[in-house]
């Protein structure tokens, strides 16, 4: 464990000892074995039986317990806009079992697939939102690199055997003595009203913060994450639509389909426990269950529905857990019964439940020789709803980033301002569900301060003929990846407004480490643009941000400096 002791600069500070590369093997659920190269940490991951036990032995009691000592000891953090507070942070980025990381990962391994190092772009990105006199935890080299380049005090806790930092975290605290961690408890009783910054509040992190929080003697802790009830149970897409059960329960004959798909949203759970009225597209939540052939026939029977209700011939099976994308299949013919069984036996064995959604032709735009769909996100940031809108910029169902998107750019994509209100006031009602008395009873009140909401903009024929619908696809309620794109542009903004700026994902070169891509990114952009490079992990995933006039310029310039840097063999391909 080294800690850079030079809040200002790094260049004084203690120099972080170079880690041993990872290298090993990993065993895949099929008994199968495969490398497991060129990753930042190891394969290890803690069992639920050994959650447990590190549960007792650092807090006295099981896991039952924690859930309800977190929401009373661990509390949102709200920023206030308005406060003089200079507030100090703990920058600790873990992947989370909540997304399925590791089996991303490992899925992309046993198929032959380069996988993205989920845990290790996660922690080293995340340097990037510590400000001067922040701190640090991370234990990877692309990590360090960020820490030391930024000049961040940085506490290194090693233990790179375990894929998620938060399985490190709780080792490391029932180590004897975790000298690893006393420069962070040194650190925090200096700062006690610091704020955690967390990717996500799961139950791995709980206990670990639980943890640090007797050790320091405190009441509570602040943390930039939601409680955990939004972390566990809300940072999914299952609670948007209704089972086909409960649709059923809404009479059909004779309503306009907008009433009938307004009167179905208010069968979803996001109605029902919260209260929550939101523009959604006709679709119906099929529950996985433990039979693949009765879980078939549930998608079957949502696809009968989304014919029989709304003409809607196409669909779109989406995994309720996963990111990214990932697991999605577009374009179903939903009078198919056969092709629909035999994807519903493919997405059974991945454990969580699935949403059959109409599929949507989405209106596009053309930038830069691109066509990218409109899919609009919208941002929770610091308990309040975020400014605007961002254009995420995406290839397939893969995201490669976002670009700022205001009203006026909203109209000259083609789309009509009434959507872009509609959008902005569905976040309101998001976050103001999260605040009523629904809330209080399922023990999530005022435990939303951050996360993004997707939108599909575009056209699912049948009854709704050729005309644009828009609706909310995804919760995404944890730390998501337009944060970053928010923070360089709340770096650059002023009193004029918000400037226009675009981040872009993209496959690193295996020699394209952060310092060599800042070097050479600031050499390829024009004086009158910002640049920022968010993280470099060589080989797996990369980010960089650049300003510009509008979405489509930001947009353009963005794509143009991959491009510059593909050249000069510092980008492998982009993610898709």
């Amino acid at each position: 464990m080294t800690m850079d002791t030079d809040e200002a600069g790094g260049a004084g500070g203690t120099r972080l000892a170079e880690p041993t590369p990872i290298s090993t093997e990993v065993v895949a659920s099929d008994g199968t074995v495969h490398p497991w190269t060129g990753f930042s940490t190891g394969p290890r991951v803690l069992t639920d039986e050994e959650v447990e036990e590190y549960c007792r032995l650092l807090l006295g009691h099981g896991v039952a317990d924690v859930a309800d000592r977190a929401a009373r000891e661990l509390l949102p953090f709200a920023e206030d806009s308005v406060a003089q507070e200079v507030v100090r942070a703990v920058v600790m980025h873990s992947a989370t079992r909540t997304t399925r990381g590791f089996e991303g990962d490992l899925s992309d391994v046993v198929a032959g697939r380069n996988p993205y190092d989920v845990a290790g772009y996660l922690e080293s990105r995340a340097v990037t939102l510590a400000r001067e006199g922040d701190v640090a935890v991370g234990r990877i080299a692309p990590w360090r690199e960020a820490v030391t380049l930024a000049g961040v005090t940085a506490v290194d806790i090693g233990t790179r055997e375990y894929y998620y930092l938060s399985d490190a975290l709780l080792t490391v605290a029932a180590s004897p003595g975790h000298s690893a961690l006393l420069p962070l408890l040194d650190w925090y009783r200096t700062h006690p009203n610091a704020v955690l910054r967390l990717y996500a509040l799961d139950l791995e992190t709980q206990i670990f913060l639980l943890w640090l929080k007797e050790s320091l003697g405190l009441d509570i802790l602040r943390v930039d994450a939601n409680g955990p009830v939004v972390s566990a149970s809300w940072n999914r897409k299952e609670h948007i639509h209704p089972t086909v059960p409960d649709a059923l329960r809404v009479a059909a004959d004779g309503m306009e389909p907008d009433d009938l798909l307004a009167r179905e949203q208010r069968m979803s759970s996001a109605y029902q426990l919260l209260g929550m009225e939101i523009p959604v597209l006709p679709g119906y939540l099929v529950p996985r269950g433990d039979d693949p052939e009765e879980f078939a026939a549930g998608v079957r029977a949502a696809a009968r529905l989304l014919l029989e209700r709304y003409g809607v011939e196409r669909g779109c099976l989406k995994p309720c857990e996963a990111g990214d994308g990932a697991r999605i299949v577009t374009g179903l013919d939903l009078r198919d019964e056969e092709a629909l069984s035999r994807h519903a036996r493919e997405a059974h064995q991945h454990g969580d439940a699935y949403a059959l959604e109409a599929h949507v032709d989405f209106a596009t735009c053309d930038i830069a020789g691109r066509r990218f769909i409109i899919t609009p996100s919208g941002h929770i940031h610091g308990g309040r709803v975020a400014e605007g809108l961002t254009l995420q910029l995406m290839n397939g169902c893969s995201w490669e980033g976002n670009a700022t998107l205001l009203a006026e750019d909203f109209a000259a994509f083609g789309v009509p301002k009434t959507a872009y209100a509609s959008m902005t006031a569905a976040l309101q009602t998001i976050l103001d569900a999260f605040g009523g008395p629904q809330a209080e009873a399922q023990g999530c009140a005022h435990s939303l301060v951050t996360g993004g909401i997707d939108f599909a903009v575009g056209r699912i024929g049948g009854r709704f003929g050729d005309r644009l619908v828009h609706g909310v696809i995804d919760l995404n309620l944890s730390s998501h990846g337009a944060v970053y794109m928010r923070a360089f542009q709340d770096a650059l903004s002023g009193p004029a407004g918000p400037v226009h700026v675009a981040t872009r994902v993209y496959r690193p070169a295996a020699l394209a480490d952060l310092a060599t891509t800042t070097r050479r990114a600031e050499q390829e952009t024009e004086p009158d643009r910002a640049v920022r490079v968010v993280a470099s992990v060589p080989d797996r995933w990369g980010m960089v941000g650049i300003s510009g006039a509008s979405t489509a310029d930001a947009v353009s310039a963005v794509e143009a400096l991959v491009v510059r840097l593909h050249a000069a063999g510092l980008v492998r391909d982009s993610p898709a």
